[in-house]
């Protein structure tokens, strides 16, 4: 029941806002229905070395604040326009309410991280600037120049950077020594990488007028870079002249376009490699806890990482 628990504690620190002129905005972008997966990691790794899920909670907060700030400031940058089936924050209100309740979300991560300490206040910042850093990657990776190489970088530091920070903080803020602490580290890393892989196929697999956020924004993922790399030069302009229709912002994806890139990424193996990607990744977090003490944490934190295996 911890995600319910989650929740409740955000309900009350957005509650304890009240008086800030933001407080509808954050009240609207901190209680969404989120998985709730960074804060979760916390209290997973703090737990799993001894330590408490109420020491922790706000420690656990934090990260969720922090991810959300992200996603604020993402749907502007991408011009969303929609966040989980809800109007995005910059819709309903304006960029500029976006810009400052994203603002002010990391400022609320920093205040309750650094009840921890320096240690723990100083990675959490380390995280946020890496975060930063994969974004302007993300925004910046043309295909003609994407590697997969400059991909995982992108990822690494876009997405796995917040969760390996989440297990790094909740494994010190639970008392863990340090083998502990890297072995959960390395565990959000491997979770955060093979979690993005995941989520870059979830994409491909929406419906109809919501096909794609990736390929209708330009985004480049492992599917695309796999299928454009082992391509002949016509199948990569071809590849290009379809993506170049997909990212028309006058106009919807056309179904059709949709359909014939993903018959590409069928055709190439290029969904099955991701696949694989993933399994390797799930792998790496799982054996990177091996060698934590056999508590009913360390069982969660694998189950974490199973569930985001392709099911038979």
């Amino acid at each position: 029941m911890t995600k319910n628990q989650i929740d409740s504690e955000l309900r009350k620190l957005v509650l304890g806002l009240s008086k800030l002129n933001l407080h509808s905005q954050i009240d609207y972008a901190v209680l969404s229905d989120g998985k709730r997966l960074r804060p979760l990691l916390v209290i997973l790794s703090a737990e799993s070395v001894g330590g408490y899920q109420d020491k922790v909670m706000p420690l656990a907060l934090a990260f969720e604040l922090m991810h959300t700030a992200t996603l604020v400031h993402d749907d502007i940058i991408d011009k969303d326009e929609t966040r989980r089936g809800k109007p995005a924050l910059h819709k309903k209100w304006s960029e500029n309410d976006a810009i400052l309740t994203g603002d002010a979300l990391i400022a609320l991560s920093v205040d309750l991280a650094s009840e921890y300490g320096e240690t723990i206040l100083k990675t959490v910042a380390q995280s946020a600037l890496q975060l930063c850093d994969g974004e302007h990657i993300d925004i910046t990776l043309s295909l003609e120049r994407a590697t997969e190489e400059a991909y995982f970088r992108k990822i690494k530091e876009k997405s796995a950077s917040l969760f390996r920070a989440a297990a790094h903080c909740g494994a010190l803020a639970g008392g863990g020594s340090p083998s502990e602490v890297r072995s959960l580290a390395a565990f959000g890393e491997n979770f955060g990488i093979a979690y993005q892989l995941r989520d870059d196929i979830l994409d491909l697999s929406l419906e109809e007028d919501s096909f794609s956020k990736d390929l209708k924004s330009g985004r480049v993922t492992l599917p695309l870079i796999h299928s454009y790399v082992i391509s002949n030069a016509s199948e990569r302009e071809q590849l290009e002249a379809e993506l170049r229709t997909a990212m028309d912002k006058n106009d919807p994806m056309d179904s059709t376009i949709a359909e014939k890139i993903l018959r590409v990424f069928s055709e190439k193996g290029s969904i099955d490699y991701c696949e694989k990607k993933i399994d390797q990744y799930v792998h790496k977090a799982v054996a990177s806890i091996a060698s934590l003490r056999d508590v009913e944490y360390k069982s969660y934190l694998t189950e974490m990482a199973e569930s985001l295996k392709q099911k038979a």
